[in-house]
C-alpha cells in the first residue's frame, strides 16, 4: 500500500509539466466553468491511468501521455489558473494521485477491472481525449456550473 501511495507521488511529481495542484474549498455560491470541469475531468482520467498502468506494470500510461502531451498540459494550465497557480495545483493532484492509490490499494483485481481503461487510453488520440473529457465534464452532476 505504501509503495503505490509512493510510486503515485512520484509519478504524479514527475509529470508536473507545468505542475499539480490543491482544490480550495468552494464558497457556498461558487461555481466552476464548463472549460476547468472538462480540464480536472481529464486530470482524473489521467491520474487513474498512471495508477492502474503503474499497478499492472504496463506502458499504455506512458503512451498516452507521449501521444496527448499537448491536450494534458493544456489541462494542466487551466487548472494552475483555476487553482491560482502552480503550488494549488500540485496540491489537488497529489491529493488526487494519494486517494486514487488508496481507492486502488490492496485490490487483487486491478487489473482485471481496468482492461477497459486500459484499452480505451490506447486508443484515445488527443481529439478522442478532449471528446471523452467534454463527455465526462457534460455528465457531472456534482460541480455546481457557471452560466456561460
Amino acid at each position: 500500500m505504501k509503495k503505490l501511495v509512493l510510486i503515485a507521488t512520484l509519478v504524479a511529481a514527475s509529470m508536473a509539466q507545468p505542475g499539480w495542484a490543491a482544490d480550495k474549498p468552494r464558497a457556498k455560491n461558487s461555481c466552476v466553468s464548463p472549460g476547468a470541469i472538462e480540464a480536472e475531468q481529464a486530470i482524473r482520467y489521467v491520474t487513474d491511468l498512471m495508477i492502474v498502468s503503474s499497478v499492472c506494470q504496463d506502458t499504455v500510461y506512458a503512451e498516452f501521455r507521449l501521444r496527448n502531451r499537448d491536450v494534458i498540459v493544456g489541462y494542466q494550465k487551466a487548472l494552475i489558473a483555476r487553482f491560482h497557480g502552480n503550488a494549488g495545483f500540485d496540491r489537488w493532484n497529489t491529493s488526487l494521485a494519494n486517494a486514487a492509490a488508496q481507492k486502488q490499494g490492496g485490490n487483487q483485481q486491478l487489473c482485471q477491472q481496468s482492461v477497459q481503461l486500459l484499452k480505451q487510453a490506447t486508443a484515445l488520440d488527443p481529439n478522442g481525449f478532449r471528446a471523452y473529457a467534454v463527455a465526462q465534464a457534460a455528465a457531472d452532476t456534482q460541480t455546481p456550473k457557471c452560466a456561460k
